[in-house]
């Protein structure tokens, strides 16, 4: 992966160079752009700075990608559904069993390392996700509940490891349970339940 970035921005540098611009430059052409540029010597050097000041690209519904550019994109982002909405109350959790078990216990919220002193034995981990620093908490986790995540993510491994009952995935488990709070685990059938 590293080898790889290191030579793309090789490979950047070089189109920089043979086109006049700068790194940053370069690096906000779109893929399906550089042919042009290099060839035709098409391209807008403004627009590029534009997109380094506020740009976005998405996906649509046949997989096309769009460019949103300045107050396109803002606008964009105004009225999508996946900016992060206030969040309702919510009593029960689903998402995908990473580790089968049931466990009860009180919600402890690890994100960073500076959280692992408040995790206690028995307490049920939630995190945005997992990583290798976070391992001294899911030891003493009876189960790891994750908003992101599958069965390959390192909460799933570490926990079936572990022997640990682990739901990933359920996308707003940080955002709806706090600290203290009394939970029930049936990772095997991916249920997150307050009580």
């Amino acid at each position: 992966m590293y080898y790889g970035a290191y030579v793309l921005d090789k490979i950047a540098k070089e189109i920089g160079r043979r086109l006049g611009l700068s790194l940053r430059q370069v690096r906000f052409f779109c893929n399906w752009e550089v042919k042009d540029a290099l060839l035709k010597d098409k391209y807008d050097a403004n627009k590029l700075n534009e997109r380094y000041n506020f740009s976005l690209i998405y996906t649509d519904s046949v997989h096309r990608p769009v460019v949103y550019i300045g107050k396109a994109a803002q606008e964009f982002l105004d009225r999508s559904t996946f900016v992060e909405q206030k969040v309702k109350k919510v009593e029960k959790l689903f998402g995908i069993c990473a580790s089968p078990g049931r466990a009860k216990g009180r919600v402890s919220i690890i994100e960073t390392v500076d959280d692992l002193k408040k995790m206690k034995k028995g307490d049920v981990m939630l995190s945005e996700t997992t990583y290798p620093a976070l391992v001294p908490a899911m030891k003493l986790a009876s189960a790891i509940v994750t908003n992101v995540g599958g069965l390959t993510c390192h909460a799933a491994i570490v926990s079936r490891e572990l022997k640990i009952p682990c739901v990933v995935g359920t996308k707003i488990a940080t955002k709806v349970l706090r600290d203290g709070d009394l939970v029930e685990v049936d990772a095997t059938r991916g249920i997150v339940k307050k009580i």
